[in-house]
């Protein structure tokens, strides 16, 4: 470990930059294993529990809260930086235990989304490289897929949906749950070999090799939902990253138009504005699908009748899907109107409001307005970096529309965008700190090679003061 003063002539107590490596690869790890326990369906492939998830999740906890007392000074940097949205929403979702219909389940959920939060807040005060948000991500993402078409080849039953309707016959599950998860799986890695393309982050065969797969996945899963997102993500990625250089001054506008045309997007699919249904023809007709989006609205007024009884605060974070062993929950009312249990609201924002209320849908919205600002503000000083947060919002915003993902404790698409909110805020804290500790020329210019890589390269430095 070096120390490094800004200047020689500053006194003892003065801030320096020290350099630190430590626990950067036990983090790494601690992420992959969180990642794969969530997206890998172990008791399924198994045929049987394994009782592994509460020893995982337990010692993630411990290990994460440790390196976050040791670094407190660093971690309460961080804290101030990241989207103050996500700690409002892990705050407002424990007190929810004191009104919950469920309060067990409540705390239950809330140890995991505890945990799930610690580990990326841990995650972030050890992340200091420029791209370890996609070389985290790229080696786990890119190995469940490959483990997936390999264990196809092997036994294909093991890795397709049970069905025969046009969305499940033939589709492939992987190794993850059902065929939505693998769809996710297989967009996040399109989205992220797609920009290590644009960005030239990775040799040109390990890109292709990795985009293909990731494509075929994609494919095989027969989800729509994540075929859309993607096209969505690439087709947002290469406007950002190849556009001419005389639209740049406009990206804050193109950011907004795409806002907007997601927004009129849920507005059809959730049927708040009568007769934009008409908008989603061209989707049905490439999709296959009906206007109901395989009964998936039957669900939304289901769960719409169900947020009345409290709209401001909600019934309590996870107290509504309880599952099929609990005839009391009020979600049980789905195999009365519905004959089957959806297990889920199949779209996020009506999720988060059957949950917590307006309040809670409030919060998630101000979580999304910073995700965009903050990004925004990273384009201008790290345009690749910039550009793959935002192409990675508007697919999530899409997906939520059909899945239940924001702010979900099982969801490992959230914790991905966890990791990126965290990810984030790091990035704007560095560059907050390098303008006034760092001994390298800071001009904010944001200057980047044709590679993305920036011209004078950052080193994994963090400041305390000497002494």
């Amino acid at each position: 470990m070096l120390d490094r003063p800004y200047q020689t002539n500053l006194p003892a107590s003065s801030p320096v930059w020290v350099s630190d490596y430590r626990f950067r690869v036990v983090l790494t790890w601690m992420v992959w294993l969180q990642l794969f326990y969530m997206i890998v369906a172990f008791d399924e492939l198994l045929g049987q529990t394994t009782g592994l998830l509460r020893p995982i999740k337990m010692g993630l906890l411990g290990a994460s809260i440790l390196l976050i007392v040791w670094r407190s000074g660093l971690t309460w940097l961080l804290l101030r930086t990241i989207n103050p949205f996500l700690t409002g929403f892990v705050v407002f979702a424990g007190m929810s235990v004191a009104w919950s219909i469920e309060p067990s389940f409540t705390i239950n959920r809330m140890i995991s989304l505890i945990s799930l939060f610690a580990v990326c807040v841990a995650f972030g005060l050890v992340s200091w490289e420029r791209t370890k948000f996609q070389d985290l991500m790229i080696p786990i993402i890119t190995a469940i897929l490959i483990g997936s078409l390999l264990l196809g080849m092997v036994n294909r039953s093991l890795v397709t949906e049970v069905g025969d309707t046009i969305s499940l016959s033939g589709a492939w599950k992987g190794l993850t749950l059902q065929k939505n998860s693998f769809g996710q799986v297989a967009a996040f890695g399109v989205i992220l070999w797609y920009h290590s393309h644009l960005t030239k982050e990775r040799s040109g065969r390990s890109v292709l090799i990795g985009f293909f797969i990731s494509g075929l996945c994609l494919i095989l899963s027969k989800s729509s939902t994540s075929l859309l997102s993607s096209v969505f993500g690439v087709v947002f990625l290469t406007l950002l990253l190849r556009s001419p250089p005389n639209l740049k001054r406009y990206m804050p506008l193109i950011v907004t138009i795409f806002a907007l045309l997601v927004l009129v997007f849920s507005t059809a699919v959730l049927r708040i504005v009568p007769g934009l249904e008409v908008l989603l023809q061209p989707i049905v007709m490439v999709t296959g699908k009906d206007l109901t989006f395989s009964n998936r609205s039957v669900i939304w007024d289901i769960i719409r009748e169900h947020v009345k009884f409290a709209p401001m605060l909600g019934t309590g974070y996870g107290a509504y899907w309880l599952g099929v062993n609990y005839p009391w929950s009020p979600s049980f009312e789905f195999y009365a109107l519905m004959y089957f249990y959806p297990g889920q609201s199949h779209n996020g924002y009506l999720e988060v409001i059957n949950d917590l209320g307006y309040i809670g849908g409030a919060i998630l919205a101000g979580y999304l307005f910073v995700l965009v600002k903050q990004s925004l503000t990273l384009l201008k000083m790290d345009r690749p970096q910039g550009a793959l947060y935002l192409a990675l919002f508007f697919m999530q915003t899409m997906t939520n529309l059909s899945q239940s993902i924001w702010f979900q404790y099982a969801s490992f698409e959230f914790v991905i965008m966890m990791f990126a909110t965290v990810a984030l805020g790091r990035a704007l804290l560095d560059h907050k700190l390098r303008a006034v500790y760092s001994d390298t020329p800071n001009d904010g210019s944001g200057r980047f090679s044709a590679a993305g890589s920036p011209i004078v390269s950052p080193s994994p430095l963090h400041w305390r003061p000497r002494g």
